[in-house]
């Protein structure tokens, strides 16, 4: 599984390894919030489970500033192929 396949990028290869690694831990964040809700519900009390109910949103965060990072990579890529194709156009 590697999150934004069809994603590809000339110039800030780094940019989207980084939303790559990035939505990667946001998947570990996703996993683990899961998991450490559902063992607080069954082996402590509501008050107990409300610290660890704040993963999820810090998880969801995580995911979409992944994908903001992978739409920078996205537009940057569109706009240098439209350029390239323009610039190509004039040439003839």
């Amino acid at each position: 599984m590697k999150p934004y396949t069809n994603v590809t990028t000339h110039n800030l290869g780094l940019l989207l390894l980084l939303a790559r690694v990035t939505a990667y831990v946001g998947f570990l964040l996703t996993v683990i919030a899961i998991v450490a809700s559902m063992v607080g519900f069954l082996t402590a009390s509501l008050v107990s489970v409300i610290p660890m109910l704040t993963l999820i949103p810090m998880a969801v965060s995580v995911l979409f500033f992944s994908g903001v990072m992978a739409a920078i990579v996205a537009f940057e890529e569109s706009y240098r192929k439209r350029t390239e194709h323009l610039i190509s156009d004039h040439e003839l």
